[in-house]
């Protein structure tokens, strides 16, 4: 009994860890809180909508039937160019009809001809030695040679003399090598024949008695020397097949096809299907082909951005945007596709390929929008029905596109772009259309080319704006106007708090002009800088550029109460600028850029007050960090040097390159012993050329300030201690 309630609860643990790996299993992979599947959600939606789209036959009832006559006039949508099969196999057949049998010249028929002959007459000869009578000898020759002679003729011979039977058999012999030397069809035997009797008639040499018997021995022995070869003549009928050239029906685009009330034939019904006017139906193996290609297409895009691009790859919400990017522009292909189908072909030279390339580079990159492009431009072949040349037109302007825009911020700079990329698809779409193609048409689809290129890029400044706001995305092109003084809130910064605003104008070139000096994203950070200090808007009175006297309010105040205060700007400023919808690449730069490093001023003040107490509380030094994570970025680590050292400078009485060098070197060598660069991927060599840039900034800046005059000694030193108190505070 003990032993079976231990099975019972084996068995119970067994099974609650089967059923725990289920769940497990489908919380990692069915989850829509799992990242994996999230891209496996998007993955087949997107492949379902783009399969959908493409297996999408859109045939309008045009009314045509064979046999009866057509309702209405019909042109050409498009040029075209296929093979008659039917008529190509017809021509095939009258070819191989017309081939005549093939003969092979054997020479064994004319040496059993001569065989027979000589035979003939070395029997006679023999016979007319033979002791019967004359009668007997002409029956023993009959039987001997079948009855192919007549009496007369071996009663003529059997006459003659041994000379005269040799000169016969010699001239017969002759004769036949003449006539036989030729290739002689079965139909022609009886040419050859007659041939051989106006050569012995020709030849002085035969007494005209004797003529009669060569005659003979001529006919009965002449045979056909060509013989039917069945191998070659096959082989000569299917060199005839071959050679046939393929009956190809050419249609230009605007070409009637049918006119109303003409009876609708064979060849009409051909050309409509061919122009895909009379398709219907579901085609199983266009849907099964269709899913495969773009099952391969969407993985190797989906690869590459998990190989080159893991930030996007690891954010839904940037995966959704390449899907949703993905998706439209296919189903514009696919309704441009309908309309070249149901008009004029001169649609399938406006599918906006090119703005969908530039969208992805400016909201990702450049290598991301060339796949995207690459995906694209694998959908129009499909679309077209495997138009390669189109799909080689639009996959070149679109990835020279990406070229043009990888660097734009302005919307104005985006138009230039499309332009040039547009006469680089216009280009394009000449020389795919200068063999075969008429000069209008070649000429209508080279403009068509910088139309389009003209419109993709509207598209994608029109489209942009959308992107931006539905899924917060940062572009270029939206910080460039977030960079703008005129913005509310950085007017609302300029009359609440002056001396902050002047402070963030200046670290925002301060910091631009560093994150350029190492590669980093310059506009990002300048935005970042512009908005840094919202949260003083608050207490400006609280923060030392904004007092207007020499009096410090935080004197008054307990130093943890100025600590709090001091610290809360990070918060009210981000409060603010979500309030405002600012992007969250700045925000997390504004959260970040004082790190946690410590409110020194404050700290050391309830240090002196806790040691003149005889005590110094645990955690003090932590309580007066800053409670923020330290920089993840290079422009966040740049917007935290130019930020403490701008107001360190600020502070300065006498400014001179020395203490600014001085004072740089020093900040740089607290926020690197403090650990607040640890979490960045600046490099040391980084580091060293943002200091640089810095120093030369600031010298720049308040050069209008350097004094090298010494005045009184104790004067200056009060004044600085006491603007040092001050930075301190910030």
């Amino acid at each position: 009994m003990i032993a079976r309630n231990k099975n019972n609860k084996e068995l119970l643990k067994i099974e609650k860890s089967k059923l725990e790996k289920t769940r497990d299993f489908i919380s990692k992979y069915f989850s829509f809180r799992s990242k994996i599947a999230q891209r496996m959600y998007i993955f087949i939606l997107t492949l379902g909508l783009i399969t959908a789209i493409l297996t999408y036959n859109y045939a309008p009832d045009i009314g045509i039937e064979l046999g009866k006559p057509s309702p209405r006039t019909i042109k050409a949508t498009r040029g075209i160019e296929f093979e008659d099969v039917i008529q190509t196999e017809e021509d095939r057949n009258i070819n191989e009809a017309e081939v005549e049998d093939v003969y092979a010249y054997d020479i064994e028929v004319l040496n059993e001809s001569l065989y027979q002959i000589r035979y003939f007459y070395i029997l006679t000869g023999i016979v007319q030695k033979k002791e019967i009578s004359f009668e007997e000898q002409v029956d023993y020759m009959t039987n001997l040679l079948s009855s192919q002679y007549t009496e007369s003729i071996i009663s003529t011979a059997l006459n003659l003399s041994v000379d005269d039977l040799n000169f016969l058999r010699a001239s017969t012999q002759d004769i036949a090598r003449e006539i036989m030397k030729e290739e002689i069809k079965p139909t022609e035997l009886d040419f050859a024949k007659s041939v051989a009797v106006g050569l012995i008639e020709e030849d002085v040499g035969i007494k005209p008695e004797l003529i009669p018997i060569v005659s003979s021995i001529l006919e009965n022995n002449i045979q056909p020397t060509a013989l039917f070869d069945p191998a070659a003549t096959e082989t000569e009928r299917e060199k005839a097949r071959l050679n046939t050239t393929p009956h190809m029906v050419t249609i230009l685009e605007g070409q009637t096809i049918v006119f109303e009330g003409e009876i609708v034939g064979d060849t009409d019904i051909l050309i409509l299907t061919r122009l895909g006017l009379l398709q219907t139906g579901f085609n199983w193996k266009r849907l099964l082909y269709v899913f495969f290609i773009s099952s391969v297409a969407l993985l190797l895009f989906g690869f590459y951005i998990q190989k080159f691009n893991p930030g996007i790859f690891d954010n839904s919400k940037k995966l959704v945007i390449n899907a949703i990017l993905v998706v439209i522009f296919t189903l514009l292909i696919k309704a441009f596709t309908i309309l070249s189908s149901i008009h004029l072909n001169l649609w399938n030279y406006l599918f906006p390929v090119m703005a969908a390339s530039l969208i992805c580079t400016i909201l990702f990159d450049a290598r991301i929008a060339i796949m995207l492009t690459i995906c694209l431009g694998i959908f129009v072949g499909i679309a077209t029905d495997f138009n390669f040349s189109l799909v080689v037109a639009y996959t070149l302007g679109g990835i020279f596109s990406t070229y043009m825009v990888s660097k734009v911020s302005q919307r104005l700079a985006v138009m230039r772009a499309g332009f040039i990329s547009s006469l680089v698809l216009s280009f394009l779409f000449l020389t795919i259309n200068l063999i075969g193609g008429e000069l209008g048409s070649i000429a209508l689809y080279t403009v068509l080319g910088v139309v389009n290129g003209i419109i993709c890029a509207i598209i994608a400044i029109g489209f942009l704006p959308f992107i931006e706001s539905t899924f917060n995305v940062t572009t270029a092109m939206g910080l460039l106007e977030l960079s703008n003084t005129d913005q509310p809130l950085l007017k609302e910064l300029l009359i609440s708090a002056p001396g902050t605003y002047n402070h963030s104008i200046l670290v925002g070139h301060l910091a631009e002009s560093a994150a350029k000096s190492i590669g980093a994203d310059s506009l990002l950070v300048k935005v970042a800088a512009l908005y840094h200090d919202l949260g003083k808007m608050k207490r400006p009175e609280y923060f030392y550029e904004n007092q207007m006297n020499i009096e410090n309010v935080h004197d008054r105040l307990n130093p943890s109460m100025s600590r709090h205060i001091i610290s809360n700007h990070i918060k009210d400023g981000l409060e603010m600028a979500v309030k405002n919808k600012i992007p969250r690449k700045v925000l997390d730069i504004i959260s970040q850029h004082h790190g946690n490093s410590i409110i020194t001023y404050f700290y050391e003040k309830q240090k002196d007050r806790e040691i003149n107490g005889n005590g110094i509380s645990n955690g003090l030094k932590e309580h007066f960090r800053y409670p923020a994570k330290k920089p993840q970025s290079r422009e966040a680590a740049i917007l935290m040097l130019a930020d403490s050292c701008e107001a360190a400078v600020r502070s300065i009485s006498r400014v001179t390159p020395k203490k600014i060098k001085q004072m740089v070197s020093d900040i740089f060598e607290d926020k690197i012993k403090d650990g607040q660069l640890n979490e960045t991927s600046i490099t040391l060599k980084e580091i060293n050329t943002v200091r640089d840039t810095l120093v030369d900034g600031l010298i720049s800046i308040y050069h209008s300030r350097l004094s090298y005059d010494e005045p009184d000694l104790k004067t200056r030193e009060d004044t600085e201690a006491k603007l040092e108190e001050k930075w301190k505070s910030h």
